[in-house]
């Protein structure tokens, strides 16, 4: 027989320990399965960044023009040309770009995706240009590395009653799903920012307005990925949660008294 408790004149009921075992399946299950919706999210931006190979040339000679018309040259930044990389790496086939701060260099196929390198040319000026941008920027990585902290923390137990006094580890437990999600804000306004900028550089650079729409479209679309993975990554934490808290929470006993006429 279980043994009861009361805790500020409620009575509770301990969990199963096995009950946390299930809630930690469950909770991992949850999580999984919310995690893999995620290429949902990148499908529009990957195909119509294929589309794009057969009209590079028209984005190719204003891109590289751009780190002159930017300044970013003087700062030191170089293009590197990933077609020249023998492998088949994502980036040598043209189906993604970065920028490399410490080296200050935009490492992209310029034969197939230079519609692409404005964008890397925003995260450059975010980088060597703007306060607000560079700090943005280096909170990426801390802020994957937390939100991953944060699901480990998720399928932690929840031994005392909701009631109890709170510490700062039940808080975490309690909003980690909501805390996971702004762990990946900076990282999607650092991409909102560099999208941004890029659009204004490439028309500096003099490119055509119905390239720039179409640019627009290409860069809303990857904004999409990485705000779909804020969302997802809130939500599969959340989850985990929610559901870990369900099977691992002490229960609380609904006493109905006695009815003297029934």
């Amino acid at each position: 027989m279980v043994n009861s408790f009361y805790y500020n004149g409620n009575e509770y009921i301990p969990r199963d320990p096995n009950a946390g075992s299930t809630g930690f399946i469950l909770a991992s299950l949850a999580s999984s399965a919310i995690m893999g919706t995620l290429p949902a999210f990148a499908r529009p931006f990957n195909k119509q960044l294929i589309k794009e190979h057969s009209q590079n040339h028209l984005y190719k000679d204003a891109f590289e023009k751009s780190l002159e018309v930017s300044g970013l040259d003087k700062k030191g930044v170089q293009i590197i040309p990933a077609q020249y990389f023998r492998d088949m790496s994502d980036v040598a086939c043209g189906q993604n770009a970065y920028y490399t701060p410490k080296k200050k260099t935009i490492t992209i196929n310029t034969d197939k995706i230079s519609i692409a390198g404005f964008h890397e040319a925003g995260h450059a000026m975010n980088d060597l240009k703007g306060k607000f941008g560079k700090i943005l920027s280096k909170l990426r990585y801390p802020g994957y590395v937390a939100a991953g902290w944060l699901g480990f923390i998720a399928l932690f137990s929840r031994p005392k009653p909701k009631e109890a006094p709170k510490n700062g580890m039940d808080f975490i437990k309690d909003n980690c799903g909501k805390l996971a999600f702004a762990c990946w804000l900076p990282t999607v306004l650092e991409e909102g920012m560099a999208s941004y900028k890029g659009v204004k550089l490439a028309r500096k650079t003099g490119l055509a307005e119905p390239l720039i729409k179409n640019m627009k479209k290409l860069y809303a679309k990857a904004l999409l990925t990485y705000a779909g993975r804020a969302a997802a990554t809130g939500l599969a934490v959340g989850a985990a949660s929610m559901i870990m808290d369900a099977f691992t929470r002490p229960k609380k006993v609904e006493n109905e008294g006695f009815n003297l006429f029934g």
